[in-house]
C-alpha cells in the first residue's frame, strides 16, 4: 500500500481522502498549505496536492525537489511556462508527476462535426460579478478540453471567437475538421452539464478508480502529461483572447 501525504483538506481534499483511504496509507493530512515541511515528505511515496489552484506550482515544485512522486489536482500550474518547469523537474529528479483527469473515464460521448458544451451551476459568490470570467477556464473548460483532446491533438486551430466573457463565458473554437462551442454560466440555478443536449454527468464514482490507475497501477503517465500540456496551451489561447 502506497504511503501518501495529502496537502489540502477543503471540500475536495476531504472527498479524495474519503474515497481513497482504503487503497492508500495516509501518513499525513495537511490542512494548511503552509504546513508542508520536509519531515512530512521523508516517509511517503506520493504527495497528493488538493490545495487552491494558485498554490499548486510552489507546493509541487518543493515536492519534486525532494524527489517525491506527485499527484496534483488540476491544474498543475496556472500557465504553460510553470507547467513545463514542473515536468522538467520531475524528469530531472526521476519521479512521477501526474494530474487529475476525469476525461478518460467518460465514455460514449456523442461528438458531431459541430459540438456544443453547456455547463450551468449556481455559485452565490459569483452573483452580480461583472469581471471577465477567465476563472471559468480552470473550473470548467479544463475538463472539456480533456474530453476533446484525442479528437483535435493533431489538428490546427482555424479560429477562436469570444462571444461573451462578462458574468458568463461563451466562446467557440474551430479546428480543421471539427468545431466546439462552450457556454459556462454560474448564475443559473439549474445545474447542467451537457454536450449536444446529452448529459455528461455520470453515476459511476470514478475518483477511486482514477487514483488507483494513476498511482497504484501507473497507467497512462505519458498520455497524462501530453494531455495536461495541451489543456494548458488551450487555456492560455482563450485567456489571451479574453484579456
Amino acid at each position: 500500500m502506497k504511503k501518501v501525504c495529502l496537502i489540502g483538506y477543503g471540500k475536495w481534499g476531504q472527498k479524495i481522502y474519503k474515497k481513497t483511504n482504503k487503497i492508500f496509507d495516509y501518513k499525513y493530512v495537511l490542512r494548511k498549505k503552509n504546513s508542508l515541511k520536509k519531515k512530512y515528505l521523508d516517509n511517503v511515496d506520493w504527495v497528493i496536492v488538493a490545495s487552491p489552484n494558485k498554490t499548486h506550482f510552489k507546493i509541487v515544485k518543493k515536492c519534486l525537489l525532494n524527489k517525491k512522486n506527485v499527484f496534483c489536482e488540476k491544474p498543475l500550474a496556472l500557465n504553460l511556462k510553470d507547467t513545463k518547469i514542473l515536468y522538467q523537474l520531475a524528469m530531472k529528479n526521476k519521479v512521477d508527476l501526474v494530474v487529475s483527469d476525469f476525461s478518460d473515464y467518460k465514455k460514449n460521448i456523442p461528438f458531431l462535426k459541430k459540438n456544443f458544451f453547456k455547463r450551468t451551476k449556481f455559485s452565490p459568490l459569483d452573483r452580480n460579478k461583472k469581471y471577465k470570467r477567465d476563472d471559468l477556464l480552470f473550473r470548467f473548460a479544463y475538463h472539456d478540453f480533456g474530453l476533446i483532446y484525442n479528437l483535435v491533438k493533431n489538428q490546427k486551430i482555424i479560429s477562436i471567437k469570444i462571444h461573451e466573457c462578462v458574468k458568463n463565458l461563451f466562446f467557440s473554437i474551430t479546428f480543421k475538421n471539427i468545431s466546439f462551442t462552450f457556454l459556462y454560466d454560474t448564475n443559473v440555478k439549474k445545474k447542467l452539464y451537457l454536450i449536444n443536449n446529452k448529459s455528461l454527468y455520470q453515476k459511476e464514482d470514478i475518483i477511486k478508480k482514477m487514483y488507483k490507475d494513476l498511482i497504484t497501477n501507473k497507467k497512462k503517465f505519458k498520455s497524462n502529461k501530453l494531455k495536461s500540456l495541451f489543456i494548458i496551451k488551450m487555456i492560455e489561447k482563450i485567456k489571451n483572447k479574453i484579456l
